[in-house]
C-alpha cells in the first residue's frame, strides 16, 4: 500500500466515523398526526382532567336529585311570584330576584348539604353558603344561610 493510498482510506475512515449515529441503519420517520385524526382529551363537568376521578370525598359536583325541584314557603301557594320560591336544579338555585350558580356542594349526608354559590340579582353579585336540609321524608326543605342571623323558613315541595 503506498502513501498516498493509505492517506485516501485514513480520509474516508475519518469521514465515516464523523458521520452522526442517527444517520445509521434504515429508520422510517413515523408520520405525523392527522389533525382531524387526533382525539381531544375529556374535560369533566366539574373542571377535571378526564381521569373519572371525581370531585374529592364528601363533596359532589351537583345538587343531589331529592333536594331539585320547586319548593315554595310552607304556607305558600306555590305561585312564581311567591317571594319565598325556590327552583332548585342541579347547578343552580333561581330565587325570588336572584340566581345563584352553583360552585361547590358538600353533602353531611343523605338529608344536609351545604351549597357554595355565586349569585346575581338586582344589579348586584355576591358569594354565599346556604346549608339544605331536608325534614318530614323529603317533603320539607329548611334553607340556611351561614352566617346570616335570621329565622329559617321551611319550605314546601311544590308541583313542577
Amino acid at each position: 500500500m503506498t502513501l498516498t493510498h493509505s492517506r485516501h482510506l485514513l480520509i474516508i475512515g475519518l469521514a465515516i466515523a464523523s458521520l452522526p449515529l442517527a444517520a445509521c441503519g434504515d429508520r422510517e420517520e413515523a408520520p405525523a398526526p392527522d389533525a382531524a385524526t387526533e382525539t381531544a382529551i375529556p374535560v369533566e363537568p366539574d373542571g377535571g382532567i378526564g381521569d373519572g376521578a371525581g370531585p374529592p370525598a364528601g363533596m359532589a359536583d351537583a345538587i343531589p336529585m331529592r333536594f331539585r325541584g320547586v319548593w315554595d314557603y310552607v304556607e305558600g301557594a306555590c305561585d312564581e311570584t311567591s317571594d319565598l320560591r325556590m327552583e332548585i336544579s342541579p347547578r343552580r338555585i333561581v330565587f325570588y330576584e336572584s340566581v345563584g350558580d352553583v360552585t361547590a356542594v358538600d353533602v353531611a349526608n343523605d338529608n344536609s348539604i351545604t351549597v357554595q354559590m355565586s349569585l346575581s340579582g338586582e344589579g348586584e353579585t355576591w358569594n354565599e353558603e346556604l346549608r339544605l336540609e331536608l325534614e318530614s321524608g323529603g317533603d320539607r326543605l329548611v334553607p340556611t344561610i351561614i352566617g346570616a342571623d335570621g329565622e329559617a323558613m321551611p319550605r314546601k315541595r311544590c308541583e313542577a
